[in-house]
C-alpha cells in the first residue's frame, strides 16, 4: 500500500498542469481490486470458448469486460441501476442489430443509426471531475455495432444474446455480491493526492518573490495552475466521499479540511503579493512547519493511516508557535493547522447534505444536447462504416467503434479524445503485433487477454490514453480468438483513422455546440459566484463555516470552469483568440476577488456589523452591474455601484480587487463590442 501511494503521489504531483482537461490524469484512481475482478469475471466465458471448441462463446467474456467498464462502484443499488441498465440495453439491441444485419448491408445501416441514437440517449453531458465510469449508453452503442458486424438469423442472434447476457449476469453476480471491492484504498490514495499537492502548493508559495518584476510567471501557475489542479483533486476527493458512504468517517471530513487548508493558502499568496515585498525569516518558517504538516498527511495516507493522532500533538505545537502573532500570515496558518487538527482528534462535523440525485433522462424528455449528441453519434458511426465499407477496409466496424468512442458533443474535445486514442493505439497496436507473433493457440491467446482486460479495467478511470494502450491488444487478441484472420494491424490503424476523421467531421459540421454561448455562461457564472463569495464574508457570521465553504467552492469550480472553456478554445484554434487572450486578466481578477475574500474570512472575528451589510449589499449591485456590462457587450458609461466603493486610504484589499476586477471587465467588454456587433450582423 504504501509503495503504491508513494508512486501515486509521484505521477499525482506531476500531472497537475492537465487538471480540468479530457487528457486528465487521476492516478488516486487506480484500481487494482477492480482489474482482478474483470479478470476472474472474464476467464469463465473464455475458458469454456477454448475446452467447448466455441469461440462464439467469447461474447460472453466480451460483455463481462463491457459490465465491469460500466460499474460506477459505490452503493449497491446504484452499482445495479448502472450495470442493470447497460445489461437491459445490450441484450436488446446486440441480437436486434445481428438480425438486421443478416438480411443486407442496407437494413444493417439503418439499425445501426437508429439503435445507436436510441443508446445515445441514455448519457448525459454534464461537467466532470475527471474520468469517469463508462455510461451504460457508451457500451450498449458498442453492442450495437458488434452485433452488426455478427450477422445471423433469428435462432444464431437470441444465441449471442444469450451469451451476452449470461457473461453480463455472472459478472453482476460476482463483482457486487461474492467479491464486492472495499473503497479503503481509494480513499487513502486520494487524500494522499490531494494533500500531496497542497504541500507542492505551501512551497511554492514561500519560495516565490512578490516583488514588482520577481516571479510573475510563479505568482501565474500559483493563481492559475496550482489553485486549479487543488480544486479539482479536491472536489474529486468530495464526489466520491458522497458517492459511497464506505469510505469511512475519515475521507469526507478529511476533504473538507483540504478545503479549508486551500482557503488559507490562497489568503496567504494573495496577502503575500499584494505586500510587495520578500518573505521574512519567521514568516517562512511558519510555511515551513505548514508544509511539513500537510506533508505529514500526505505520508499518512499513502501507507494507508491517515490523520492518525499524533498529527494533533504537531498541529498543537505549530499553534503554541504562533504565539500572541496576530498578523494575516500567523491566522492563515492557524486556520489551515486547526482544520487538520479537527480530523485527527477525530472532532465531529455536521452530517453531510444527501448527493441530488443524477440527471433522469428518458429517451424522448432528454436535453436538447443529449439529442443533438446522439443523432451527431449516430450520425458519425454510420458514416464511417459506410465509407470503411465501400474502401473494403477490413473490420469495418472498428471505424464505427472509433467514431462513436472520439466523437465528443465539443469539437476541441474530440481532438484531444483523438490524440490520446491515435498514441495508445499506436503503442497498443504494437504490443498486439508481438504478441498475435508468439501465441500460436487458443488457450495462450486467453492467458495473454485476461491480464491485459486486468490493466484496462485498472486504468479506466486514471488516462483515456493509458486504458486504450491495453484496451487495443486486448480486443485485437479477442477478434483473433472470435474470428481468426490477418492483417489485423494494419487493419486496425485505417479504421482509427477512419473514424477519427469521421468524428471530426462530426463535431464541427453536425449541429456543433455554440462555443460562444458556453463562454458567455462560463463568464457569467464565474462572475456570479465569486461576486457571492465577497458578498458572504461580510454578511454571514463566522459560525457559518459550512456555508462560506460552499460557496468559496462554487466560487472556485467557476474560475476553474471558464479557464478551461478558455483553453479549449484556443487548442481548437477559435477565431476569437484576440478575446480569449483578453480574457485571461478577467480571470486573473476574479482570482484576486477570492483570494481577498479568503483573506477577510481567515481574520474575520464576532458577529457582521451593519457596515458590513451595507457593503455585502454594494457587492451585490456591483455584481448586477458587471453583468449587465457584460450581456450589453459594452462599457457602461458610468457604473455607480463601482464608484460607491471606498477609495484611496478607507478601501481595504477586497475593495481594491473589487476596482480592478471593474475596470477589467470594462476593457474586456469595450474590445468585445465590435466583434459581438459583426456576429449580430
Amino acid at each position: 500500500m504504501r509503495l503504491m501511494g508513494k508512486l501515486v503521489s509521484l505521477v499525482n504531483r506531476r500531472a497537475l498542469r492537465a487538471e480540468g482537461h479530457v487528457f486528465a490524469v487521476t492516478p488516486e484512481r487506480i484500481a487494482i481490486a477492480e482489474g482482478l475482478q474483470a479478470l476472474v469475471a472474464m476467464a469463465p466465458m473464455l475458458c469454456a470458448a477454448v475446452l467447448l471448441g466455441r469461440p462464439e462463446m467469447a461474447f460472453g467474456a466480451v460483455a463481462a469486460f463491457w459490465t465491469c467498464l460500466s460499474d460506477p462502484q459505490g452503493p449497491t443499488a446504484g452499482r445495479l441501476r448502472a450495470m442493470g441498465l447497460f445489461i437491459a440495453l445490450g441484450v436488446v439491441v446486440l441480437p436486434i442489430a445481428a438480425y438486421a444485419a443478416h438480411f443486407g448491408f442496407v437494413p444493417s445501416v439503418a439499425a445501426l443509426l437508429v439503435l445507436v441514437f436510441l443508446c445515445g440517449l441514455t448519457r448525459s453531458y454534464g461537467p466532470v471531475l475527471g474520468p469517469m465510469p463508462a455510461q451504460a449508453g457508451l457500451i450498449a452503442s458498442l453492442a450495437v455495432v458488434i452485433g452488426m458486424a455478427s450477422p445471423a438469423p433469428l435462432p444464431g442472434a437470441l444465441l449471442q444474446a444469450g451469451y451476452f447476457l449470461l457473461g453480463s449476469l455472472w459478472t453482476v453476480l460476482f463483482c457486487v455480491v461474492l467479491w464486492p471491492v472495499p473503497f479503503s484504498q481509494g480513499a487513502c490514495l486520494t487524500l494522499a493526492s490531494v494533500f500531496g499537492r497542497l504541500a507542492d502548493m505551501a512551497g511554492v508559495l514561500r519560495d516565490l518573490d512578490p516583488r514588482p518584476g520577481h516571479d510573475e510567471p510563479g505568482w501565474l501557475d500559483f493563481d492559475t495552475v496550482y489553485r486549479r489542479g487543488v480544486r479539482l483533486s479536491i472536489e474529486r476527493g468530495r464526489a466520491l466521499a458522497a458517492h459511497d458512504l464506505r469510505t469511512g468517517a475519515i475521507l469526507g471530513p478529511g476533504v473538507d479540511a483540504a478545503g479549508r487548508v486551500l482557503s488559507a493558502l490562497i489568503a496567504i499568496g494573495h496577502f503575500r503579493r499584494q505586500s510587495g515585498v520578500a518573505i521574512d525569516p519567521a514568516a517562512q518558517s511558519l510555511l515551513d512547519a505548514l508544509q511539513r504538516l500537510l506533508s505529514d498527511v500526505a505520508v499518512q495516507a499513502e501507507g494507508g493511516s491517515p490523520f492518525a493522532p499524533a498529527l494533533a500533538v504537531q498541529v498543537e505545537t505549530l499553534r503554541q508557535r504562533l504565539g500572541r502573532r496576530n498578523d494575516t500570515m500567523a491566522r492563515a496558518v492557524s486556520f489551515a493547522a486547526t482544520a487538520v487538527g479537527r480530523v485527527a482528534r477525530r472532532e465531529p462535523r455536521p452530517a453531510p447534505a444527501v448527493p441530488p440525485a443524477g440527471p433522469r433522462l428518458w429517451f424522448f424528455g432528454a436535453d436538447p444536447m443529449v439529442r443533438r449528441h446522439a443523432l451527431r453519434v449516430a450520425v458519425a458511426c454510420g458514416l464511417a462504416y459506410v465509407l470503411g465499407t465501400l474502401l473494403s477496409v477490413t473490420f469495418a466496424y472498428w471505424a464505427a467503434i472509433a467514431a462513436i468512442v472520439v466523437t465528443q458533443p465539443l469539437s476541441a474535445n474530440t481532438w484531444l479524445r483523438i490524440v490520446e486514442r491515435a498514441l495508445g493505439t499506436m503503442v497498443g497496436g504494437t504490443m498486439a503485433a508481438v504478441l498475435l507473433a508468439l501465441l500460436s493457440t487458443p488457450g495462450a491467446m486467453v492467458m495473454a487477454i485476461l491480464p491485459l482486460a486486468a490493466i484496462t479495467v485498472s486504468l479506466r478511470l486514471v488516462n483515456y490514453g493509458l486504458f486504450v494502450i491495453f484496451l487495443t491488444p486486448m480486443f485485437m487478441l479477442l477478434t483473433d480468438f472470435i474470428r481468426p484472420t490477418g492483417g489485423l494491424i494494419v487493419a486496425r490503424l485505417a479504421n482509427e483513422l477512419l473514424g477519427a476523421l469521421v468524428g471530426v467531421a462530426a463535431s464541427f459540421l453536425f449541429w456543433p455546440e455554440k462555443e460562444r454561448d458556453a463562454l458567455h455562461a462560463a463568464i457569467r457564472t464565474a462572475i456570479s459566484a465569486n461576486m457571492a463569495f465577497a458578498s458572504a464574508v461580510l454578511r454571514l457570521n463566522c459560525d457559518d463555516t459550512e456555508t462560506l465553504d460552499q460557496i468559496q467552492r462554487d466560487a472556485g469550480l467557476a474560475s476553474v470552469r471558464l479557464e478551461v472553456a478558455r483553453e479549449r478554445m484556443l487548442l481548437e484554434g477559435y477565431w476569437r483568440s484576440d478575446q480569449l487572450g483578453r480574457l485571461q486578466p478577467v480571470l486573473v481578477a476574479l482570482r484576486s476577488v477570492c483570494g481577498a475574500a479568503a483573506v477577510v474570512e481567515v481574520l474575520r472575528s464576532g458577529m457582521p456589523g451593519e457596515a458590513d451589510r451595507q457593503r455585502a449589499a454594494q457587492y451585490d449591485a456591483l455584481t448586477a452591474s458587471l453583468l449587465a456590462m457584460l450581456d450589453a457587450g459594452e462599457v457602461a458609461r458610468q457604473p455607480v455601484e463601482a464608484a460607491s466603493l471606498p477609495a484611496g486610504a478607507s478601501a481595504d484589499e477586497l475593495d481594491l480587487a473589487l476596482r480592478h476586477l471593474t475596470a477589467t471587465m470594462a476593457t474586456f467588454t469595450a474590445a468585445a463590442a465590435p466583434a459581438r456587433r459583426r456576429s449580430l450582423a
